[in-house]
């Protein structure tokens, strides 16, 4: 049997489309796929010149990302000055969008109600009505609806799964995960992304899905969870003075399936996230330790505990899970085309169930805040 092959469509030309593209354009055989493909059919920007010079850096691509020009995936590729012409494109069953937070909910709306299957970055919206919302027009229409959160689909996501869930490290005791990067906010422009209210700026929305997935994968897909949602205990924002977004954020969960485990997530966009470890999974017999980087870290590390209260873990290893052949974001269009080849809504590993979990955390901390 062929590959299944996906006719995707591109919104917006910033360099997170632009990372996406180049990715599905890799070889899917270098990273062990062979039931799935990708081409693009159709790229949508805000004028022609600028989605037509979009096409014509994908096809000048240097390896790995060269391999899809060759094999004719960006032949009959349809530029658009509109984001309109990629909905109703006939030859396009997927749309992707990358266009900034706030116009999430719009373009997501208008993809699924052209018919069109969406994966959407994160954040998914600005507030979880907008994703019911969503959610409903995907059932109405019978199409597939994902938020674009990579990291559940690289290497190093099922390997953390497979070492905790195995029990071999007892039972979770605590979770931290902070991802925090210093933007230098100071000598950013007020229109910057990261700056202004108007284009969802802040730490929260930009950083907080990374710290965030780390705790669903580990806490509530837990099998002892039984996918029971967690309680918010406490959330805090220090805002940025000169536009007031959120210069960082923090709140405290609290996992009640899994007996008041407790994680503590941390967004900054003033200053870098210190060491190595980007979160700490604290368990009965010793820990994980995952690197920096909680977007596409490549690294963890089995630690013992230290002096008397050392658990069975009594030395530190490390294990290497960096993604295959692209950059990180080829396996969630994967996902994509599997699940839209199997004729399904929703992804069983990003279920939207724990999009609107993530998305009422977002909510929570920015409403307590206000």
């Amino acid at each position: 049997m062929s590959p299944k092959e996906l006719r995707w469509g591109i919104l917006a030309t910033g360099k997170i489309s632009t990372n996406f593209s180049k990715d599905i354009l890799t070889d899917p055989s270098t990273r062990g796929v062979s039931d799935v493909s990708h081409r693009i059919a159709a790229v949508g920007s805000r004028s022609v010149e600028s989605a037509q010079a979009f096409v014509d850096k994908l096809h000048k691509l240097d390896a790995p990302f060269d391999w899809g020009a060759k094999q004719g995936k960006l032949d009959g590729c349809k530029v658009y000055g509109n984001y309109d012409g990629v909905y109703n494109d006939p030859n396009v069953d997927a749309i992707y969008i990358g266009t900034p937070h706030v116009a999430h909910f719009d373009n997501a709306k208008n993809a699924l109600s052209a018919g069109k299957h969406v994966l959407c970055e994160k954040p998914f919206v600005m507030k979880l009505e907008e994703l019911d919302e969503l959610i409903a027009l995907a059932k109405k229409h019978n199409v597939f609806l994902m938020e674009a959160v990579w990291t559940r689909f690289q290497p190093i996501a099922y390997a953390v799964q497979e070492v905790l869930f195995s029990g071999k490290l007892g039972k979770v005791k605590r979770v931290e995960a902070d991802f925090s990067i210093d933007f230098k906010p100071d000598a950013l422009p007020d229109s910057h992304r990261m700056i202004d209210p108007t284009l969802g700026g802040g730490s929260l929305l930009d950083l907080g899905p990374y710290p965030s997935v780390w705790a669903m994968l580990t806490l509530f897909q837990h099998p002892d969870n039984h996918r029971t949602p967690p309680n918010i205990l406490f959330t805090h924002q220090t805002p940025y003075a000169r536009s007031g977004v959120d210069l960082n954020s923090r709140w405290l969960l609290e996992f009640p399936g899994l007996g008041g485990v407790q994680a503590l997530l941390t967004t900054d966009m003033g200053v870098t996230g210190g060491g190595e470890r980007g979160a700490v999974i604290v368990c009965e017999e010793g820990d994980i330790a995952i690197e920096w980087g909680l977007s596409n870290p490549s690294r963890f590390w089995i630690t013992p505990h230290t002096g008397k209260r050392m658990g069975l873990i009594k030395s530190k290893t490390e294990h290497h899970h960096p993604v295959q052949g692209n950059s990180g974001m080829a396996y969630e269009a994967d996902e994509v085309a599997r699940c839209v080849r199997d004729g399904k809504n929703e992804s069983e590993r990003m279920r939207w169930e724990e999009s609107r979990i993530v998305q009422g955390w977002f909510d929570r901390v920015r409403g307590d805040a206000a």
